[in-house]
């Protein structure tokens, strides 16, 4: 397949996980930080089922092909846990990791402007800073283990949810529409989503990745940014959801500025976002994306500190 045809693949392929993500409010961000802030757990059980999904679809591939899925080299695991801590304090900051902001713009906000603009000052700030690059691992785990703990923990997950009351922000019910108007559960987000990636590598070998765009070389990142956020705006559309919405007030820009700063420095620092760090390395049945959501586990704990004790007045 040459380049000009995977780049083509990878704008369609983020132009459908753009809708997915804006149908389904799938999101990263409130999976940690709703965990932290409101014990809130439904997002965290449909990324659980995401992980479950995509490990999953992973191990399958390497049985079948064998040798297509190996693992992907990326930092040591001080480098993964650095990098997914630092990105996941920015992502609770900015309210959205790099992916949803773009489809976030799409479907109007322009608020996530300047949560780009820090992300692109923060992959130029490691540039010139650089952190934990010296040494690179390649390492897998075992599928099957995995997936035992992933259904572990979608099962507290359910036990837990059953002893609580209901807090948090929950999904309306499905209006009397379209399946493409109506809210979509997070959890048919998550297998959609799962599905989507498994196939897009079982069909050309690559996975997928966003936040190297901002490198300004990489123009497969790009070209599935640019899906996310033509995704997101069909999205909107399609659900009567579009509306542009301004930037807010100064104190709420400065914190997505600075949010997006620590998501642009911290996704280096890890090799890579919650899309190439850890859903794509999932498939990949590397190591890597294990040790980075336990540093997000940390980070996104000291952003949802950050704004209980400081913050939340300015938002």
């Amino acid at each position: 397949m040459t380049t000009q045809h995977i780049l083509g693949w990878l704008l369609i392929a983020g132009v459908l996980s753009g809708f997915v993500f804006q149908r389904s409010r799938l999101c990263f961000v409130s999976a940690l930080r709703d965990l932290f802030l409101f014990r809130a757990l439904r997002m965290t059980r449909a990324m659980l089922l995401l992980f479950l999904l995509t490990v999953t679809g992973g191990a399958t591939l390497q049985a079948v092909r064998g040798v297509l899925v190996e693992g992907f080299p990326g930092p040591t695991p001080a480098g993964a846990l650095a990098g997914g801590a630092i990105f996941a304090v920015g992502m609770v900051l900015a309210g959205s990791c790099i992916a949803g902001a773009f489809w976030r713009l799409g479907e109007g906000q322009l608020s996530q402007l300047a949560v780009l603009a820090g992300v692109l000052a923060g992959t130029w700030l490691y540039v010139k800073l650089p952190f934990l690059t010296t040494v690179t691992v390649q390492e897998t785990f075992n599928a099957w283990i995995a997936v035992g703990l992933l259904l572990l923990g979608l099962m507290a997950v359910a036990a837990w949810e059953r002893r609580q009351p209901r807090v948090g922000e929950e999904l309306p019910g499905a209006r009397r529409l379209s399946w493409v108007r109506a809210p979509w559960a997070p959890e048919l987000g998550a297998v959609v989503m799962a599905v989507l990636l498994v196939t897009f590598m079982a069909l050309t070998g690559t996975g997928w990745g966003v936040s190297r765009a901002f490198l300004l070389t990489d123009f497969s990142a790009a070209a599935y940014a640019g899906g996310l956020l033509i995704g997101g705006f069909l999205g909107a559309r399609l659900g009567r959801e579009f509306r542009v919405r301004g930037p807010g007030g100064r104190a709420p820009m400065v914190i997505r500025l600075l949010g997006g700063v620590l998501m642009g420095y911290g996704a280096r620092v890890g090799w890579g976002c919650t899309i190439g760090a850890v859903m794509t390395g999932m498939v990949n049945l590397s190591l890597h994306p294990w040790y980075w959501m336990l540093g997000a586990m940390l980070g996104a704990w000291v952003g949802a500190e950050l704004l209980r004790q400081f913050m939340y007045q300015y938002l």
